[in-house]
């Protein structure tokens, strides 16, 4: 299952086990991504963080012909149960007769240990 419109962009850190596992099913759907990392892009996920109210890893944007993000799934646990419900292939297709909702959130903590630190250090 390769996505035919559009691309799709997901936010990591270098070794977050969540970010590994969300890249994992992508990487087995045949989905091409554009990996972004936090730490090395933090002016990029600073206007993510703030648009959509986020502070954690991966976050997962599918975007339209445009490069406009259309998708938001926030975590891996969220792009699993859209795996599990049969709905992310269509969201990979941007296919709005199926899906129509483009905000999708995790009500779990899964992301204690993928929190983004903004230290020099770490760059």
């Amino acid at each position: 299952m390769k996505n035919t419109k559009g691309k799709v962009v997901i936010y990591v850190k270098k070794y977050c086990p969540f970010c590994k596992k969300a890249k994992e099913l992508l990487d087995e759907k045949g989905v091409k991504y554009e990996e972004i990392d936090v730490l090395r892009n933090s002016d990029l996920f600073d206007g993510i963080k703030s648009k959509y109210n986020v502070s954690t890893v991966p976050q997962i944007f599918i975007t339209d012909e445009n490069g406009d993000y259309v998708h938001h799934i926030a975590g891996c646990d969220k792009l699993m149960d859209l795996e599990k419900e049969g709905k992310l292939d269509s969201m990979l297709n941007n296919n709005e007769d199926i899906i129509n909702a483009t905000a999708y959130t995790s009500g779990s903590d899964e992301h204690e240990g993928c929190n983004i630190i903004h230290n020099e250090d770490f760059m």
